[in-house]
């Protein structure tokens, strides 16, 4: 399972045991870009909005703006430092 489809259903999990049912991905076109295989299997409707660039927001929207719980924003920024330290670090390794 790629990280990008893991760290969505952990999200959608949180949602749900706080007691929304999450229904909308507001992404950016950068997250978009990478995790379109994956939204699309979690059967979300997804809306592509610029200002989030590689980050989302996971939604319920009938609750969207009232409570906090209804709702998680991730981003892939983090993913992708990650991986560029871990190369980073084989790369001296292999020196």
């Amino acid at each position: 399972m790629s990280e990008t489809l893991e760290l969505l259903r952990t999200v959608i999990k949180e949602i749900r045991e706080d007691g929304f049912e999450p229904k909308v991905a507001f992404v950016g076109p950068k997250f978009a870009e990478k995790a379109a295989k994956e939204l699309e299997a979690l059967g979300l409707n997804v809306y592509v909005i610029k200002e989030l660039n590689c980050d989302a927001i996971i939604a319920n929207p009938r609750f969207l703006g009232h409570l906090r719980k209804a709702s998680r924003r991730i981003s892939l920024e983090p993913l992708r430092e990650e991986r560029e330290m871990w190369e980073e670090i084989r790369g001296i390794g292999e020196l």
